[in-house]
């Protein structure tokens, strides 16, 4: 309750308190909408570039997948190390457009555990939008051991 009605109500003069708000109950809730619209507006904006960070790294990990299973598939010898290359992914099949696509790079590196075994890692770079405008770019790695399974018999 505002200053000017707990004075009318202790005064006595009840038809003060039929002639509206005063400014200040106005000023005060104008800026409580202002905070509270601003709030709600950075909540809305830092979802959408979170939910967008998990699809892009849901996607890195599908990109990733592939071309672990791609050198899983090579013969033992021909698994190699390779520099960045660019990865694309048209995730929902809009092939007309490129707005919505994983755009990144890959690069793989193969080292030698024992003459029978590899470790496979690839590192998936992406760009990524920050709140203040600005990008980033994240890294992420995946890795696998793959064995020469005939010389393991």
């Amino acid at each position: 309750m505002s200053f000017t009605r707990l004075r009318a109500k202790f005064t006595g003069n009840i038809h003060s308190l039929d002639k509206g708000f005063t400014l200040s109950e106005i000023l005060i809730s104008a800026v409580l909408i202002v905070v509270l619209l601003s709030a709600a507006a950075t909540t809305i904006i830092n979802s959408q570039l979170l939910s967008s960070y998990a699809r892009h790294k849901l996607q890195a990990s599908y990109a990733a997948s592939q071309i672990l299973e791609q050198q899983r598939r090579l013969a033992f010898p021909n698994i190699v190390s390779a520099s960045a290359a660019a990865v694309t992914l048209d995730t929902k099949g809009t092939y007309n457009t490129t707005e919505d696509d994983f755009i990144g790079t890959a690069a793989i590196t193969v080292t030698n555990i024992d003459a029978y075994r590899k470790k496979v890692q690839v590192e998936i770079a992406w760009p990524e939008r920050l709140v203040a405008g600005g990008q980033i770019t994240i890294r992420e790695y995946y890795a696998t051991t793959i064995a020469n399974e005939p010389q393991l018999n």
